[in-house]
């Protein structure tokens, strides 16, 4: 029996098997000179097997892993797999974003429900500088890489064959003005041109559904071919991976609850060029 991973496992395997390859080292000749057999290396880099901190500083020393990649890497490979895994937006160790595009990279559908904002996959450049910028605690050079790192992030959804990607979106995260009418005309614009995007699909949840009027929190379930499902959230302080079964179930039943409530996906499309219509006559 295959044993499961988790989304800690996936992104230290990953760290490991990009510093492998930046060394231009195949597994099979990392596993000769650590003497582990190949499957090894695989089983780690695709985060299946477990990983023992001595095997980390190992591969760590063989690939000639700098400094602030061992003291990074190596904090990542103490933390305990538990069931929710906290990443601090205030750690120098840690980075959410980076996490979370790490393991959107390797889902094969990704359910994103989101209740005050555009999501960041299908946000204009324009309405995500806006968002930091109204943020007011970052300067002009960290809001530049946010909004080139948010830009960078989008790539998933054109890529050859993304994640099939369902997008719940609350009407008030459309009715929300980010900075102004024209810059919301075109952000509802970009909305409908997703909305025609393969294995892209965009659904409103209507204010009228008194059911869902409170689900505040927004989340991600990412399902992936070979391994367990994780749902993500995030706070003001701290993005948190949720492997716990009993957590993920919990989130499908938000999202089957989203499914039955939401706008189909033709009346969805139609919902955005009304809307985006009114956005327009508001700049008029």
């Amino acid at each position: 029996m295959t044993e499961e991973s988790t989304a800690r496992r996936r992104e230290l395997g990953s760290e490991l098997r990009i510093l492998r390859k930046r060394h231009n080292m195949s597994g099979h000749q990392l596993g000769r000179r650590l003497e582990w057999p190949p499957s090894n290396i695989s089983r780690l880099e695709t985060g299946v097997r477990p990983l023992p901190i001595t095997d980390v500083a190992m591969f760590l020393a063989t690939v000639n892993a700098n400094a602030e990649e061992r003291a990074r890497l190596l904090k990542l490979a103490e933390l305990k797999d538990d069931s929710y895994w906290v990443r601090p937006y205030f750690s120098q160790l840690a980075d959410p974003m980076k996490s979370l595009v790490l393991q959107e990279s390797l889902a094969e559908s990704i359910v994103s429900y989101e209740p005050l904002i555009i999501p960041g996959l299908l946000q204009t450049e324009p309405y995500v500088r806006t968002v930091f910028e109204n943020f007011g605690r970052h300067t002009r050079e960290r809001v530049d890489f946010l909004v080139k790192a948010r830009m960078d992030r989008q790539m998933l959804l054109s890529r050859w064959k993304p994640p099939r990607c369902t997008f719940f979106i609350h009407e008030r995260a459309l009715r929300t003005v980010v900075g102004n009418a024209q810059l919301m005309y075109e952000q509802l614009l970009n909305l409908v041109l997703s909305s025609n995007m393969s294995r892209c699909c965009i659904r409103i949840i209507p204010d009228s559904v008194p059911s869902l009027r409170t689900l505040a929190s927004p989340f991600f379930v990412m399902e992936f071919g070979d391994h367990p499902a994780v749902v993500y959230t995030d706070t003001h302080a701290a993005g948190i991976f949720i492997d716990d079964r009993a957590g993920v179930e919990e989130h499908y039943l938000i999202a089957a609850s989203l499914e039955q409530n939401a706008l189909l996906e033709g009346d969805s499309r139609e919902w955005l060029v009304q809307m985006a219509s009114e956005y327009e006559r508001m700049e008029e």
